[in-house]
């Protein structure tokens, strides 16, 4: 490692998916590390966030949410952020003194959306001045969190439920015709009862998995047999992506083009992509782990890149054919590390998986727990996101 890379300065940044009623993200929460001061969190936060990593790289051409105290509002004024996509989230139940007022309307002038965070019935502080509320529905029993979305509808505001850990809150408040949703849960398997694994796409997972154990000829059997496959790998290795300067001209020559590796990564993708009934953003978040995981097991001593890039991406395959992790380990052919990684995150690189998942919630104490350096993760976190989005390209191509 060369030195300047040892003195360089973390850039730490998370953000959490916020999605509408069909589960598409609309936007991302930053998460503000917890800090004593909590200006120096939150400037520290959009310095790192719109000046080192950009946002465009970090959201693209969605909103992001940026929780605000009173004393970061009061020390930046104006804000120095561009309104349009950008807003504001405001802890709800705090004294709406004339100096906080005025902050306020003063961002509300610039065009600042405001939120109110952690939002209930019986707060009516600030309400004047918000676009949109925001419940913290973990925290929360039925009854107040029906009593709060009933006084933000009168009162014609939009309502985010916070804080979704399970499928229980997530169909409450979907129920209550709740307009956007954040936490956990979207990050967790979602079980399908009743309906059987695609017969042809769990057999290809499977072939794709084998790693060593499948032959070039195999290889290329299982993605023949799926003319839509062949096309898109086709079309990869014939384009700038790959900067190949001779045109395949067969599905042979194309997955020679881009070698066994490329070839077993990119299909599993593209299978992946295939499954049109799962929400998208399950896809994205998968290849976004997968490649934190790869570039930073390149960094941590006794994990491998290429079966950190291959946990990332599978931590989020149950999800995607809707079954549940044991049994799709019982059935892919991973060895005993790869399987461990996956269903007990243990081993080098299931204690990566377990810090970048603390990484995503923001949980930068768990992710160092679990072993995992927090400076190598936030180094390659703006890469991944750049790698996330060429690939999504490439996909959907």
């Amino acid at each position: 490692m060369r030195p300047s890379e040892e003195t360089a300065p973390a850039v730490v940044v998370s953000r959490q998916p916020i999605l509408d009623q069909c589960e598409r993200i609309v936007g991302f929460e930053l998460l503000t590390p917890a800090a004593d001061d909590s200006r120096e969190a939150t400037a520290t936060l959009l310095a790192h966030a719109f000046g080192d990593i950009g946002l465009p790289r970090l959201a693209g051409s969605r909103t992001v949410h940026v929780n605000v105290s009173r004393d970061f509002l009061l020390a930046a004024r104006p804000l120095p952020l561009d309104p349009a996509g950008v807003v504001l989230e405001i802890e709800a139940d705090q004294p709406a003194d004339d100096v906080l007022l005025a902050v306020i309307r003063e961002a509300r002038n610039q065009g600042f959306r405001i939120a109110l965070d952690h939002f209930r019935a019986e707060t009516d502080a600030l309400l004047d001045y918000a676009d949109s509320v925001k419940l913290d529905v973990a925290l929360m029993d039925e009854d107040a969190i029906d009593a709060a979305v009933n006084v933000a509808r009168g009162l014609g505001l939009g309502v985010i439920a916070g804080g979704v850990e399970s499928r229980d809150k997530y169909g409450f408040t979907r129920g209550l015709g709740v307009d956007f949703f954040q936490g956990q849960y979207f990050a967790e398997p979602v079980i399908v009862t009743g309906t059987s694994v695609p017969t042809y796409r769990f057999r290809a997972l499977s072939m794709l998995a084998a790693g060593d154990a499948t032959s070039f000829e195999q290889l290329e059997r299982v993605i023949s047999e799926d003319p839509g496959l062949s096309l898109k790998l086709v079309k990869l290795a014939n384009s700038a992506f790959f900067g190949g300067r001779h045109r395949a001209g067969t599905i042979r020559q194309a997955l020679m083009t881009l070698g066994s590796v490329a070839v077993r990564r990119w299909a599993t993708m593209m299978v992946l992509a295939g499954v049109s009934d799962r929400p998208s953003h399950l896809l994205e978040l998968g290849l976004l782990r997968a490649r934190l995981c790869e570039l930073v097991a390149a960094r941590t001593p006794g994990a491998e890149a290429e079966r950190g890039f291959t946990v990332g991406l599978f931590s989020v395959v149950d999800s995607l054919l809707g079954t549940r992790m044991p049994a799709l380990l019982e059935d892919l052919p991973f060895d005993e590390r790869t399987t461990l990684a996956l269903g007990a995150h243990q081993g080098p690189e299931g204690r990566l998986l377990a810090g970048i998942l603390a990484y995503e919630s923001g949980d930068f104490d768990g992710c160092v727990q679990a072993g995992v350096s927090l400076v190598d993760i936030a180094r390659a976190y703006g890469e991944a996101l750049d790698w996330t989005d060429g690939a999504l390209v490439q996909l959907t191509a």
